[in-house]
């Protein structure tokens, strides 16, 4: 027998061995208490994993994702560099978002992918997407994108996508505070309003700015309400607080969304209240009529005859209506007077004049927490006839915020106050004028309301104090009979104590029927800061007063009658400079 035989032989007989053993007995009991165990073991074990199953499809369903780094960073990130209103809400905040890139080494079809995001991504260009992605590049579709786009992106079911995380910059208030608050741009940061400010001044931590949405929804829906009545070109306003210069509202029309800033043209963006200068009229004579008694060269009492046209020069003076032949410098502030004014300017004369318009600010650049801001323009030389001019609002031109900080001066106790943004910045100010001469020009520009131009803009209960301004606006450098025009209105509430600044102006407003084809400013402008007043005072915790208050108010800080004729001061002012 071969070895190979032999070896088959043994196996064979082991297996016969194996077959004809007879297997044991079985042990009944041992056998069901070993099954049972298992049978537990089994039910315990499917238990916990049917459990784990549910929590997972609930934690997938409330779509709750598990606690991570990035997770905790972007929340830290967000509340860092969140901008809020003086009640907490939140102006701008960065969240997290998505972006979306693609691996050229992973992609199958080149001009498959290409084709399918420039579906979705308008901006992409499919030709050099599929170029890029033929060369293996790795490309970078948008630093961010939306859910919708997220999930049609999915629905391609291309390889090689990944969603890189990253952070989206939000405004949820919209267009509420486009131009104040402005924008950020990816990779520069703001770039305008607050958030520039943000940016250059690398604030930290959640930061608290003076406005509010309350009393910016309401400035900004009446500033619309008015360009539309009156189709305006543009309309802006602002409200600040005169006595420690926090702006409460400020609002430019046309506006735009800051979420989507590229969807609306340039000149949407622009804030007029501080990129632009403008003429702004006869607001200008309120700042006169404080120099003229500043300087102590007339009361609210002298004297002033307006009967014939100044000539200055070249140049007749003459006023928009007709007036007393002789009348009071309040009756000149309250009616408008440019002949009064600009008798008032020469009376101060060119050094003083040009001095107290230094003294509201109104020679530099106001520099403010917008790194927005333009540098007022001036006369390059100061004659008779720019003084004169200027007097009432023609020949210089600044910002509308300057105005407002201006103003404020005037009426809250002679304070000029830089206009503030952000709460925790300090108050700057500068005393330029006497408390007494301040006191004067309330009651001035009271009589704006109850004797002059500005009877439309009389909210009751609050005797609020404001000057009318009607400014020509030039065309092709020329001022036209029937121009175009910008109509403002600034005043304070209450009057007799001013707690806030309003400025209401509308650019190129038309005339109506309701206002008799009229387009100036006690006709358009007026009304409007009446309407806001009205809304306003109540949100800001102001309250209406009785007149016997108002009254005492008014009456406070009596400045010593001047009883020279005006036409006598300017004699002497004229031997002093000559």
């Amino acid at each position: 027998m071969s070895a190979a035989g032999a070896g088959r032989f043994e196996v064979d007989v082991l297996f016969d061995e194996i077959a004809s053993r007879k297997a044991p007995e079985p042990d009944v009991a041992v056998s069901d208490d070993s099954i049972k165990r298992r049978l537990m073991l089994c039910g315990i074990g499917l238990a916990a994993a049917f459990g784990a199953l549910g929590i997972r499809s609930i934690d997938l369903a409330l779509d709750t994702p598990a606690p991570s780094y990035e997770v905790a960073r972007a929340a830290a990130a967000a509340k860092a560099s969140r901008l809020e209103d003086t009640d907490g809400r939140v102006l701008a905040i960065n969240v997290p978002a998505y972006g979306l890139a693609i691996n050229g080494q992973e992609v199958w079809d080149a001009e498959e992918a290409a084709l399918g995001l420039a579906a979705i991504f308008p901006s992409v260009d499919a030709d050099k997407l599929r170029v890029k992605l033929s060369a293996e590049q790795r490309v970078v579709i948008d630093r961010v994108i939306t859910d919708d786009q997220r999930e049609a992106v999915m629905a391609l079911g291309l390889p090689g996508l990944s969603f890189p995380p990253t952070e989206e910059r939000v405004y949820p208030q919209g267009r509420l505070f486009s131009h104040v608050v402005g924008y950020q741009i990816p990779g520069r940061g703001g770039v305008t309003g607050l958030e520039g400010a943000a940016t250059i001044r690398e604030l930290q931590g959640p930061q608290a700015t003076t406005l509010n949405v309350t009393a910016q929804t309401i400035l900004l829906s009446e500033l619309e309400r008015a360009m539309d009545r009156f189709s305006a070109k543009a309309a802006w306003g602002v409200l600040m607080d005169a006595q420690d210069g926090s702006v409460a509202a400020l609002a430019s029309l046309p506006d735009f969304d800051p979420n989507v800033p590229g969807q609306s043209p340039a000149s949407a963006r622009r804030n007029r209240l501080v990129s632009d200068n403008y003429e702004l009229g006869s607001a200008l004579k309120a700042l006169t009529v404080a120099a003229a008694l500043e300087a102590g060269v007339v009361s609210l009492e002298t004297q002033v005859d307006v009967r014939s046209p100044l000539v200055v020069g070249d140049w007749e003076i003459k006023d928009y209506s007709t007036k007393k032949a002789v009348m009071t410098v309040e009756e000149v502030l309250a009616t408008s007077s440019n002949i009064g004014t600009g008798q008032l300017a020469l009376a101060l004369g060119s050094d003083r004049f040009v001095d107290i318009l230094s003294r509201f600010g109104l020679a530099e650049r106001l520099e403010t927490a917008l790194p927005e801001g333009r540098t007022p323009l001036l006369p390059p030389r100061w004659g008779e006839a720019e003084i004169v001019t200027a007097s009432y609002g023609h020949g210089i031109a600044v910002s509308p915020l300057h105005l407002t900080a201006a103003f404020a001066a005037t009426v809250n106790g002679g304070t000029l106050i830089k206009p503030r943004f952000f709460s925790n910045d300090p108050v700057e100010q500068t005393a330029i004028l006497r408390p007494e001469t301040s006191a004067a020009m309330r009651r001035g520009l009271r009589a704006v309301i109850t004797e002059g131009t500005g009877g439309n803009a009389e909210a009751m209960g609050y005797y609020v104090i404001g000057k009318t301004a009607t400014a020509d606006k030039p065309v092709g450098g020329r001022y036209l009979d029937d121009g175009p025009l910008l109509s403002s209105f600034i005043g304070a509430f209450p009057g007799h104590d001013p707690r806030y600044v309003l400025l209401i102006s509308l650019d190129e407003p038309r005339g109506t029927a309701d206002t008799y084809g009229y387009a100036t400013a006690g006709w358009t402008a007026a009304p409007a800061f009446r309407r806001a007043v009205e809304r306003l005072a109540p949100v800001l915790g102001v309250m209406p007063v009785r007149e016997d208050e108002a009254a005492d108010g008014f009456l406070d800080g009596q400045l010593p009658a001047q009883e020279t004729p005006v036409t006598q001061l300017i004699m002497e002012a004229d031997r002093q400079t000559g």
